[in-house]
């Protein structure tokens, strides 16, 4: 996998390009692929589902490992960004 994350900055203008306006921005440490953050986010079975995905399917647990690894070694530089924005109303004119 190749992706480069966006800064803040890049999803604001991308999401202003777009016509959006930007009303709240929230950060949080990254928290993907931590046994914690998988159950609280997928639930205890779908954690599990996952856990077993990840132990049967060699090529999936290679993927997965990976990520994590990366994701471990960039945590300083990494964080969860929640942004909340909104399509302004269209002016009435004449």
């Amino acid at each position: 996998m190749n992706a480069r994350p966006l800064t803040i900055a890049e999803w604001s203008k991308l999401l202003a390009e777009h016509g959006l306006v930007v009303d709240n921005v929230t950060t949080a440490p990254m928290a993907l692929l931590q046994p914690r953050r998988l159950v609280s986010d997928e639930g205890l079975f779908g954690a599990l589902r996952f856990a077993r995905n990840v132990l049967l399917h060699r090529d999936a647990r290679k993927r997965v490992l990976a990520m994590r690894r990366t994701f471990r070694k960039h945590r300083k530089q990494l964080a969860a960004v929640a942004i909340v924005a909104h399509k302004p109303a269209a002016s009435a004119t004449g």
